[in-house]
């Protein structure tokens, strides 16, 4: 995407969070919720298949004939994800009200006219329609699909991601309290997550990560100690 394309996308999410929510902070909300579900969406890929193809290898079989528009589909895929999440945590922690808006503003702001294709629409409807567990194995599901090396990492990893998804949100509408309770939900899923000699499981701001561990969704070493 253009730098200019993603500072106009910024810029009108921003304008439209301020007018429909009656807020001025409209700024810090949308660069910092960008910010951190930029960092899982890329985070999330490398550990299906960078650090997957690291770590057990790349079966020829499974090597897809265009890996940029794999790439693009499995990433416009979690995309779409995010947005469910993150909307329903905004609704369900009480910093928005609209949850029907909310995920249309979220996926504007991610996948700009994008989002409003049918089938990406479809998508986000179908994932909406569903419980946190269905949701996520969906989800698993479809990448299963698309990307089907992802189905050898480590299983962890799909818990983790939807929550690290909620703390970005939270992080975002300045809810340290609630970020620090869902840290600990991660924790009791991945006890080694405070082992890091850098970060030490700490909560970074969004859009930071750490580079020993992989924090806020971490690598693929960090995720087989809990398998």
């Amino acid at each position: 995407m253009h730098l200019d394309e993603f500072v106009r996308r910024r810029t009108e999410a921003t304008d439209e969070f301020n007018r429909h929510e009656g807020r001025t902070d409209g700024v810090h909300v949308t660069t910092s919720l960008a910010g951190g579900l930029t960092i899982l969406r890329d985070a999330l890929y490398a550990r299906l298949h960078d650090e997957v193809e690291m770590a057990v290898g790349r079966d020829s079989i499974l090597m897809p004939v265009s890996p940029e528009k794999t790439e693009r589909i499995s990433k416009t895929e979690i995309e779409v994800f995010q947005a469910v999440v993150a909307s329903a945590a905004a609704v369900g922690f009480g910093y928005v009200r609209d949850a029907a808006w909310c995920m249309a503003w979220l996926g504007r702001l991610r996948l700009g006219p994008t989002y409003d294709d049918a089938r990406v629409l479809a998508r986000a409807a179908h994932y909406a329609s569903k419980s946190a567990d269905q949701q996520r194995l969906a989800f698993t599901n479809v990448l299963a699909d698309v990307l089907p090396e992802s189905r050898r990492a480590p299983l962890v990893l799909f818990r983790l991601y939807p929550t690290a998804v909620q703390i970005a949100t939270a992080l975002a509408f300045g809810d340290q309290a609630k970020a620090s309770s869902l840290r600990g939900r991660q924790l009791l899923d991945l006890p080694s997550i405070r082992d890091c000699h850098q970060c030490h499981g700490k909560l970074l701001d969004n859009g930071e990560a750490c580079q020993v561990c992989g924090n806020p969704l971490w690598k693929f070493n960090w995720l087989v100690a809990a398998d």
